[in-house]
């Protein structure tokens, strides 16, 4: 008996141990991973970005210690999506360890982080310059004003993305895109001549890169809105009843009829696309990261800016810029960074490192017909860009919260405009809370 009692004592002393071992190896491993996005000295000047390459990015430091002439460190970190760099950035903010630098996203219109911000002064860039030099759809959004009159620049943006459509040329042409009737008829074409195959990769939320924003181009493309906020009940029905009719399983494309046996086997677009099991995928240019990672053929690929409504004309950009943290200790080197990147040496070496991006500024859209944007594949970022679109920025209120709320609510079965309507009212409501700190108490949901 005290025995069996010496042994239950050692088993609850020794599990005792045992979870205090492992709270200490979790609060090390914490800060650890803590410590990663921290600098390892703090004259360390920290960029932070999000979507594109960090490791990418070690030649534009370097570039930037030599433009500068500065010793210190240039760190530039990246994030893989706007949801964990949304988290990290509150968070570092809240702690004091935010970057000297980071990105805010063009399509909210009064970002979460801008109060943490401060404009670029006039004499660092020159609004008047920026707006002759970039494109009318930018620079309208980046350049504002003092409440006295003195205009200066939010950040500074350096390339944008527009959606396109990889297709294979075997059965597709680029007169078959021209506009959102003819991608139609070719969807119903295609579909008689090869029953089996899905003509393109669209219509649902999770399976579908971009899907977010290939709906909201669909609700500019309806009535040419530019914002959550006042989208009429006709727009909402108009735009995402567009997009999910690709996904019907009854219509020409039927993509939904293998949703679920795709999202089973954790597959997307890309993978039917590299099968030969869809012609076509839609998305930013960026996608041809993920088109070469499953092989498919250069010989085959080509690419096409996304149909738009004749109508409207309307169409998506998408970019990211740079703006200055308020509280950083290095402001003279923030803003020399910024002025950097409005440099020709800045702008070129950035859209070389990411040829991803359409030049923000006009004078260097006479490379993009050579800057093919993968090494594999002969697709120019000019295939994705289409001067008689009106192109222009889509506010979602809160990004992060859209985007992920979109995405789940064109997967619903039985879509109802009144699921959107709902995600609108919730939008708008945080929106007003998270910026302007109005209606705190308000539930949102």
């Amino acid at each position: 008996m005290e025995l069996s009692r010496n042994k239950i004592i050692l088993f609850v002393v020794g599990g005792v141990i045992l979870f205090f071992v492992i709270v200490i190896l979790l609060i090390m491993l914490f800060s650890n991973n803590s410590n990663s996005r921290k600098s390892k000295s703090s004259d360390d000047f920290v960029v932070w970005m999000v979507g594109d390459s960090s490791e990418d990015a070690s030649e534009i430091a370097e570039d930037f210690k030599k433009y500068s002439k500065i010793k210190s460190n240039v760190v530039i970190e990246s994030f893989d999506s706007y949801d964990s760099y949304y988290y990290a950035l509150a968070y570092a903010i809240s702690s004091g360890t935010a970057p000297d630098i980071f990105v805010l996203n063009n399509n909210e219109r009064n970002p979460i982080f801008e109060n943490q911000t401060m404009g670029i002064a006039p004499d660092i860039v020159n609004p008047n310059n920026f707006r002759k030099d970039y494109k009318p759809y930018i620079s309208e959004q980046i350049i504002t004003k003092t409440d006295n009159g003195t205009e200066f620049l939010l950040g500074m943006p350096v390339g944008y993305e527009t959606l396109g459509i990889f297709y294979n040329r075997r059965f597709v042409k680029a007169s078959d895109l021209e506009n959102i009737s003819s991608l139609r008829s070719t969807v119903g074409n295609l579909k008689e001549k090869n029953p089996d195959v899905i003509p393109i990769a669209m219509g649902n939320g999770t399976t579908v890169d971009d899907s977010e924003d290939i709906a909201t181009n669909f609700i500019m493309m309806e009535s040419g809105d530019k914002s959550i906020e006042g989208l009429t009940r006709k727009a909402i029905q108009g735009g995402i009843g567009n997009y999910i009719s690709f996904g019907d399983e009854e219509g020409d494309n039927g993509y939904n009829s293998r949703f679920k046996e795709m999202t089973l086997a954790n597959q997307t677009a890309i993978d039917l696309f590299s099968k030969g099991e869809t012609f076509m995928v839609a998305g930013y240019p960026r996608l041809i990261k993920k088109i070469n990672d499953k092989g498919f053929s250069s010989s085959f690929l080509l690419a096409a800016p996304f149909p738009t409504d004749s109508k409207t004309e309307a169409a998506l950009i998408n970019y990211n810029y740079f703006v200055i943290n308020k509280d950083t200790k290095k402001l003279d080197l923030a803003n020399t960074f910024v002025s950097y990147l409005s440099t020709e040496r800045g702008i070129k070496l950035f859209l070389e490192t990411y040829p991803y991006y359409l030049p923000a500024h006009s004078s260097f859209e006479q490379i993009t017909d050579s800057q093919m944007i993968h090494k594999n594949y002969k697709i120019a970022i000019s295939d994705f860009y289409n001067e008689s679109y009106s192109y222009s920025s889509f506010n979602k209120g809160i990004k992060n919260y859209y985007d992920l709320k979109i995405k789940t609510l064109l997967d619903e079965p039985e879509y109802s405009i009144d699921y959107f309507s709902r995600l609108q009212r919730s939008v708008n409501c945080k929106s007003l809370k998270a910026v302007e700190l109005d209606d705190i108490s308000k539930n949102c949901d």
